[in-house]
């Protein structure tokens, strides 16, 4: 990966224990700010990961200054990702982080240990900007949202524990999902909500189990209800009980221990934070994903007495399939990074290689929605071309737009562009890798041939549809009317 380093001390030592990467530092000492707000320096070097390391030890600095240059550095680089190292944080896991001696030898605080402790976070994060980090965070209620129980001290009661509320809301702010589940009976809760001293509301969370069930059954139903693996949450909880019963059940689920002492909860939600939940680039379905979800839910309500047919047909349903488009590409990238259901092959791509693959072949966007709401960009397919024939490279769908055959639309867009291309045959293929088996008979549906069957891969063909001429549906009344942008 190309990384660029900005920092307001030496980062020349650093850079050399980055064998991996590709590596820019700025020219100068301490050009961190200049080359943050005027990167004409770092342009022709095109970053795809761009680190802040701002240390406080030498030198003050405003928290406000370094999120604006992570804001400038992301407008001027559409296909990269920015981010602040917590380098105070990590400094409490790395024993002797700093040694004042490497000020005089080499321009910055840190020592080997803190020097490799830094390097290993860089390449951990780096990590995270191709996979994707933790996407949702299951809490307690009593002891942890609030101080006290709510079913003994009431509203006037338990007292809003205000740093975790306000953190929560960020995290949420940047797509994290918010689950709630308490032990409590639903009617001591409900009151809670409405008090003005609480910053989070009921409306803040795309799932709640309140009840008597345990935490971690609860939280396998949430989980399946969200369409979401397990493996994507983060559990707190102050009961070390129940605490310990989730990691036994579901040891998939991150469950970091609660601190004992309040005045250390500020420092464990820093923690939490870094670990789990950094700061990347934003995107508009990051911004709406609680709204999404929520909307999720009404739709399955919907779905609870009507039969597939008329389910489909009462969302109202529509698809927008384009080839890719600049601003989309950071989406893209993310949706490559994060889905793993409806995922043939799995391919992980920062949005410099997805752009990359614009140019070489042809990528095709997928917009959707429906009467409850837009669900954004959900979707994406690539296919490169040869000849008059065509591989399908990948073939991507988030799992919030499962079961509601919008494959169909997507296959059928292809299937035009690719003819208009002059393309007569189209080759695919599905890798097994540990969560897509939900796609493994996706192009059987589809209409193409198997033509090549293994354990963990599967290959196919398949005649492209002529101008005018549809692919085969086995449903007709769900699939996707040319002209109409519905399904």
């Amino acid at each position: 990966m190309r990384i660029a380093l900005l920092s307001n001390v030496s980062v020349d030592a650093l850079a050399r224990m980055l064998p991996g990467h590709e590596v820019w530092t700025p020219p100068g000492f301490g050009a961190w700010a200049e080359t943050a707000f005027a990167p004409e320096g770092l342009a022709a070097f095109r970053p795809e990961a761009i680190f802040l390391l701002l240390d406080r030890s030498h030198g003050k600095l405003d928290d406000c200054v370094a999120s604006v240059a992570k804001e400038k550095l992301e407008a001027a680089f559409p296909l990269a990702t920015a981010a602040i190292v917590d380098l105070e944080d990590l400094a409490t896991e790395a024993p002797d982080f700093y040694d004042e001696r490497m000020w005089l030898l080499a321009s910055q605080p840190w020592s080997l240990n803190g020097l490799k402790a830094i390097a290993n976070e860089i390449d951990r994060l780096a990590g995270l900007m191709r996979t994707g980090a933790k996407k949702a965070l299951a809490l307690d209620f009593d002891g942890v949202l609030w101080d006290g129980v709510a079913g003994e001290d009431g509203a006037v009661g338990i007292k809003p524990i205000k740093p975790l509320q306000d953190w929560l809301l960020r995290l949420k702010e940047r797509g994290v999902i918010l689950v709630g589940l308490s032990k409590n009976n639903v009617e001591d809760v409900k009151p809670l909500w409405k008090g003005p001293r609480m910053a989070v509301g009921k409306g803040d969370f795309a799932a709640m189990r309140v009840d008597w069930n345990g935490k971690a059954a609860n939280l396998a139903a949430i989980a399946k209800e969200l369409n979401l693996g397990l493996d994507a949450f983060v559990f707190l909880d102050d009961n070390p009980a129940e605490r310990a019963e989730m990691s036994a059940k579901l040891p998939m689920v991150e469950t970091p221990d609660w601190p004992m002492e309040s005045d250390r909860l500020s420092q464990f939600l820093r923690h939490v934070e870094r670990l789990y939940f950094p700061a990347f680039r934003l995107t508009q379905e990051d911004k709406e994903k609680t709204a999404q979800y929520q909307a999720e839910a009404e739709r399955r309500a919907l779905a609870a007495d009507a039969t597939i047919k008329d389910y489909l047909a009462s969302l109202e349903i529509w698809v927008d399939v384009h080839p890719l488009r600049d601003e989309e590409i950071p989406r893209v990238a993310q949706l490559s990074q994060k889905t793993n259901q409806f995922n043939v092959a799995t391919n992980r791509y920062t949005a410099d290689e997805i752009a990359a693959l614009g140019r070489d072949a042809l990528v095709l966007s997928v917009h959707s929605g429906d009467r409850f709401g837009d669900l954004g960009l959900i979707a994406f397919v690539a296919a490169r071309c040869h000849g008059g024939k065509a591989s399908i490279i990948d073939f991507v769908m988030s799992c919030r737009a499962m079961n509601r055959r919008i494959e169909f639309a997507i296959e059928e867009e292809l299937e035009k562009h690719l003819a208009a291309l002059g393309v007569s045959e189209i080759a695919a293929a599905w890798k097994r890798t540990a969560k897509n088996k939900p796609v493994e008979s996706l192009f059987e549906a589809l209409g193409y041939t198997l033509t090549e069957a293994a354990p963990d891969e599967k290959h196919y063909r398949k005649l492209a549809a002529m101008p005018g001429k549809r692919p085969s549906c086995d449903h007709p009344e769900t699939c996707f009317q040319p002209g109409q942008n519905n399904l």
